[in-house]
C-alpha cells in the first residue's frame, strides 16, 4: 500500500517550525512516510484571515512562545539560542528555498538557513545567512539568487502561498495528510502517524 505524502507547510519566521526542520526528515523516514517540503509566506495567510502575528500583538502570548519555545527545544534536546531579530525577513529566503526543492538543494538550504539563524545568530534573510546557506547547499550564491529572484520563481512562491489559503491554512509549521491538517510541531508525530496508517 502506497502511503500518502506528509506534507510539510513552513515559513522562515516561525519559531516553532525550527524544532519540525531539525527532526522531521529522520522521523518521516523511520515511519516509511513520503515527505514533502511546502515553504510558504505566513504574513499572506494571516492576512488573508485578517489577523495579524499573535506573538508579536500580544505581549503576553508572546512571552509565553519563548518560554515554551527553549523548554521544547530541551525536552527535543535541540540546540537552540534566541536570536536578536523577530521575526526575520524571510521574504528572500523563501524564494530561494522554492527554487531549491525544484532543483533538488531546497532541503539542505532549509536546514542550514534554520541553523544559522538558530544556534550561530546570523538572523534569516539576511545577506550572510542567505549566501552562506546557499554555499553550504553547494549552490553558488549570484546565480542562484538571480535565478531565484526572477518573476517565474516569485510567482510559484505566490502561487504556494494562494494554495496554503485554499488549503486553510493558519499557521506554521502545518502538516497536511491527504487534506487534513495537523498544525504546529507538537502534532507533528500525530501527523505522521496519520500519513502511516495508524490512527
Amino acid at each position: 500500500m502506497t502511503r500518502p505524502t506528509l506534507e510539510f507547510w513552513y515559513e522562515f519566521g516561525s519559531t516553532y517550525t525550527y524544532l519540525s526542520v531539525m527532526r522531521i526528515e529522520a522521523l518521516a523516514e523511520a515511519a516509511g512516510v513520503p515527505l514533502a517540503w511546502k515553504p510558504f509566506l505566513l504574513m499572506p495567510v494571516l492576512d488573508h484571515l485578517g489577523v495579524g502575528n499573535p506573538f508579536t500583538t500580544n505581549t503576553a502570548k508572546g512571552a509565553y512562545m519563548w518560554a515554551d519555545l527553549m523548554r521544547r527545544a530541551e525536552a527535543l534536546d535541540i540546540p537552540i539560542e534566541r536570536p536578536s531579530v523577530y521575526p526575520p525577513n524571510s521574504l528572500v529566503t523563501a524564494r530561494v528555498a522554492r527554487l531549491g526543492l525544484d532543483e533538488g538543494w531546497g532541503v539542505a538550504f532549509t536546514k542550514e538557513a534554520f541553523r544559522r539563524h538558530w544556534m550561530n545568530g546570523v538572523i534569516i534573510g539576511t545577506d550572510e545567512n542567505t549566501q552562506s546557506s546557499l554555499i553550504a547547499a553547494g549552490q553558488d550564491p549570484e546565480p542562484t539568487l538571480a535565478r531565484a529572484l526572477a518573476e517565474a520563481n516569485k510567482e510559484a512562491l505566490r502561487a504556494q502561498t494562494a494554495q496554503a489559503i485554499e488549503l486553510g491554512l493558519f499557521g506554521a509549521p502545518s502538516f497536511v495528510v491527504d487534506g487534513e491538517i495537523f498544525w504546529g510541531d507538537d502534532r507533528l508525530e500525530e501527523a505522521l502517524q496519520r500519513a502511516a496508517g495508524r490512527r
